[in-house]
């Protein structure tokens, strides 16, 4: 009879073989997957947020090298499959990003069953932005007015000048109180509601 270990190991491998890997693995995974076109965008959403799911220091950093090695359209992929939620750590993870894929984040539509669906789409934004503000002004350009851009998106882009501007102002009233980027967009949220 074989050990109940090996058991297990074979029985995740065969029916969850995402899961099974190493993240490097899982990443490698998602670009075959990619290359072969063997699933739809909705279908590797599920892949994005295991791949995202675990926090660990370490793993972050090996899951942020793999996907640093992939080519630019198999990140564009990846961020188009990624839903809004998943969207800022993904960004968190990328080593760089281009205009087209802060193009495709923004893009994303907040689900109608959410309950704070401005929160939701400004810590979409914040996170696109904090990676490279001046490629954000251009990806908000190239959404702005065309048939990508979510109904809300002026109003949502609006609203989050202002946040940025009451981010500067709390910066400059208490600087040592936090430092630059560290203004939690609950905070924020709370102060434009005085």
């Amino acid at each position: 009879m074989k050990p109940a270990a090996k058991r297990g190991s074979r029985w995740l491998e065969r029916y969850m073989p995402f899961v099974a890997r190493s993240p490097e693995m899982q990443v490698e995974w998602l670009l075959q997957a990619l290359q072969r076109r063997v699933l739809a965008s909705h279908e590797i959403t599920p892949y994005v947020r295991l791949l995202l799911e675990n926090e660990a220091p370490e793993v972050v950093g090996r899951v942020r090298v793999a996907l640093g090695e992939l080519p630019s359209w198999a990140v564009e992929r990846l961020v188009e499959a990624a839903d809004i939620y998943d969207t800022p750590k993904l960004f968190a993870l990328l080593p760089g990003c281009s205009a087209e894929q802060m193009v495709l984040a923004l893009g994303k539509e907040v689900p109608p069953y959410e309950r704070n669906p401005r929160l939701v789409r400004d810590r979409l934004f914040y996170a696109v932005y904090s990676r490279d503000p001046e490629l954000f002004a251009l990806a908000v350009e190239m959404l702005a007015g065309g048939p990508a851009a979510p109904a809300d998106f002026a109003e949502a882009h609006a609203r989050f000048q202002e946040l940025l501007e009451d981010e500067k102002l709390l910066s400059a009233l208490y600087p040592k109180a936090r430092t630059k980027g560290d203004i939690d967009l609950k905070d924020l949220e709370a102060l434009s509601i005085l």
